[in-house]
């Protein structure tokens, strides 16, 4: 009996030896090239691990003239033929035309990751373009008769108005509700005086706005006329939003699953 007992905290012992030892090693793996779709190009690097974790550095290349829509928890990690998936972001990804990014992904406290050898699909890759389907939007009256106008998967609320001889700023909240992309582009707007003439915003050359199904997104407008031209404290007035509205359509980009292996010298040197 005491033969027996003293095997079992032996075992205890070595047990727990093991689990600190886990809880402190990291594996180092090569880095995975997963090459060019569409000039869109992907590959990971700084990949590591832990007992509870496993991540990578992915790194998102855009060489072509459209955004990219990025959704990590779409993203595949299979160890011992199963699947782990990043956990999802309230938010996803944009990347710009002709630029990179690089966005850490993980997937956590679902198996031991002290693996030697896995696999990762990079997945949830979509492209759309900045213009898209026109949405055609009513003339918003200055001084308002509604604070809040609505066109086609767009909400438009007026939340704050200043009027004054030589300079209009018009605080707006832009809505999205579609299943599609949405793409603002507030310097397309234009106001328009009593005598049909058209000012351009201050902000003319501002970029667009990427918006998801749900999101918002806050802007003012600023409007400058000469007071000898117009007093536009008293005038009448209508924005006109022109193309500054517009859906796009999004198209997924497929790259294959690759698998890497750890890095035995390095992982060496680092523990």
């Amino acid at each position: 009996m005491q033969k027996l007992f003293s095997i079992l905290v032996l075992i205890l012992f070595f047990s727990i030896s093991n689990a600190q030892e886990d809880s402190k090693k990291t594996n180092f793996f090569y880095d995975m090239k997963f090459g060019e779709q569409n000039d869109v190009f992907i590959s990971a690097k700084n990949i590591v691990s832990k007992h509870n974790f496993l991540k990578l550095a992915l790194e998102i290349q855009n060489k072509t003239d459209d955004y990219i829509l990025f959704k990590e928890d779409k993203c595949k990690f299979v160890i011992d033929k199963n699947s782990y998936y990043p956990k999802k972001k309230k938010k996803n990804t944009i990347i710009k035309p002709n630029k990179k990014k690089t966005i850490t992904i993980a997937t956590k406290n679902a198996t031991n990751y002290l693996v030697e050898t896995f696999d990762f699909q990079p997945s949830g890759i979509y492209t759309f373009p900045e213009k898209g389907e026109i949405t055609k939007t009513e003339p918003f009256h200055l001084p308002p008769d509604k604070n809040q106008i609505e066109a086609g998967s767009f909400k438009i609320n007026m939340l704050k108005l200043k009027k004054e001889t030589s300079e209009t700023a018009v605080k707006f909240k832009f809505t999205y509700t579609g299943d599609k992309v949405a793409v603002i582009n507030t310097a397309n707007c234009v106001l328009r005086t009593e005598d049909g003439k058209e000012w351009a915003t201050v902000k003319s050359k501002s970029k667009p706005y990427i918006l998801q199904k749900n999101e918002s997104k806050s802007f003012t407008l600023i409007f400058k006329i000469p007071g000898k031209t117009t007093d536009m404290q008293f005038a009448e007035m209508d924005i006109l939003w022109k193309n500054t509205f517009s859906e796009s359509d999004i198209k997924e980009l497929n790259f294959d699953i690759q698998r890497t292996n750890i890095d035995d010298v390095k992982t060496k040197e680092k523990n």
